[in-house]
């Protein structure tokens, strides 16, 4: 699956050069109702609610994708106005979990009670699936992805968490804004030392002069 991750120009180049990606924590991300899209009146179904949350707070981290490259809003808001880059990456089917998007919160009964093992694991893995993996259907436009991973060890230099490019997060694409302000050799030279370089395509977003959209120059120069 070719998933799309959109970033500042001087975080894009650095990713690149170190051959990383940095992972985001569910505290980190920017929405405030991340991990709390399942409630329920009873109150000990609720603690339990907020204490899965926690655990999987503590457990999990997140690589964070869109599936579009073109988003006009992704690049506003995540693409430094459209003068940053976003990166094409390939990532197996099987590691990804698309984002359900939902209206409200949703309630659950008296279905979580004390011990752990009076819940199947059908309910139990629904609620985890919730939790992790739905939001408030206004991020609709981000098309989201999200691969979860382990926590492993923080970068000692920044104090944050990273994936390296691997066969399982392939970079296959560099897209520079629309309002990129530097030449392709900065990207070229950015690439320089990567080990699948001559497999990656370096593209410039322009503005369809016909629609509202985003597209790609292939020739750029």
């Amino acid at each position: 699956m070719r998933l799309y991750h959109y970033l500042e120009t001087k975080w894009a180049l650095d990713d690149i050069r170190r051959g990383r990606l940095k992972l985001s924590t569910i505290e980190d991300m920017n929405d405030p109702y991340e991990g709390f899209s399942v409630c329920s009146d009873h109150e000990v179904t609720q603690a339990a609610l907020e204490k899965t949350l926690w655990e999987l707070v503590n457990k999990y981290i997140a690589l964070c994708f869109s599936l579009s490259p073109n988003n006009i809003l992704m690049w506003s808001h995540y693409g430094e106005k459209h003068k940053g880059i976003c990166l094409g990456f390939d990532v197996p089917d099987e590691f990804t979990r698309p984002v359900e998007y939902i209206h409200n919160v949703q309630a659950v009964g008296n279905m979580i009670v004390e011990r752990r093992e009076d819940v199947s694991d059908e309910k139990g893995n629904k609620i985890v699936d919730q939790q992790l993996g739905a939001k408030f259907d206004g991020w609709c436009y981000e098309q989201e992805v999200r691969v979860h991973l382990g926590r492993n060890e923080k970068d000692e230099e920044t104090g944050q968490y990273f994936r390296e490019f691997n066969e399982h997060l392939v970079l296959k694409e560099v897209i520079a804004g629309v309002r990129f302000p530097y030449s392709k050799k900065l990207i070229q030279d950015a690439l320089t030392g990567y080990s699948g370089q001559e497999n990656v395509t370096i593209l410039k977003a322009c503005r369809s002069t016909k629609n509202f959209e985003i597209v790609m120059d292939e020739e750029w120069v």
